[in-house]
């Protein structure tokens, strides 16, 4: 009789001889890790359909709190300045400069001027946000400035998002009403990053 998943993955975690001894990012399709996306009250789980579903939902300028690396990000469409709009409402940010993830350098070309040296920045390990000169105007995403912040994916899940068709300009920002600490949790995410009832 074939192991259940979990115990064919235990097995390999608790065996000396095998690759995956005591691996920490365990990875299978039967354990994890898994996508979810919650609306309302429903759950909709699985891969692609997950994700999928998650690019529709930017696309028609909804706010998503969408979970990485150190914890959860809002995102929205940056070209949408409803959306925008309404992030900046949700995290009680007025003027503050939103960052732009873009799909890949051809896309950030096309959104800022980037020198060469902010080109082996943006692609190097670090994936930080670069500060270069607008060449599109974003209205509501840094109101006042000529800059924008950019950034290319560095999360399997966003390299995801855009090859499922998610706009191709996402405000992302860190999953937090200002001044207060970053969501990591999912029950605080819940908690705390849901649209209050209008």
């Amino acid at each position: 009789m074939p192991l259940r998943a979990d115990a064919y993955c235990s097995t390999e975690y608790h065996d000396p001889s095998n690759r995956r001894f005591h691996a920490q990012p365990v990875a299978c399709a039967a354990c994890g890790p898994c996508y979810y996306l919650r609306e309302g009250d429903e759950i909709l789980r699985g891969g692609n359909i997950v994700v999928r579903r998650a690019a529709e939902l930017l696309n028609q300028g909804k706010v998503l709190a969408i979970k990485w690396l150190g914890g959860y990000h809002l995102a929205c469409d940056a070209m949408n300045t409803s959306a925008v709009s309404t992030l900046r409402e949700r995290k009680y940010r007025k003027e503050k400069p939103f960052a732009v993830m873009v799909k890949d350098l051809a896309a950030a070309r096309k959104l800022v001027e980037l020198s060469a040296d902010a080109e082996l920045l943006m692609t190097s390990v670090a994936r930080p946000i670069v500060l270069a000169g607008a060449k599109l105007d974003l209205p509501g995403v840094a109101p006042g400035n000529n800059e924008l912040g950019v950034m290319l994916p560095y999360t399997p899940l966003h390299h995801l998002l855009f090859a499922a068709g998610a706009p191709q300009r996402l405000v992302m920002t860190s999953a937090n009403r200002s001044s207060e600490p970053i969501a990591y949790t999912d029950d605080d995410a819940v908690e705390r990053l849901h649209p209050s009832p209008s």
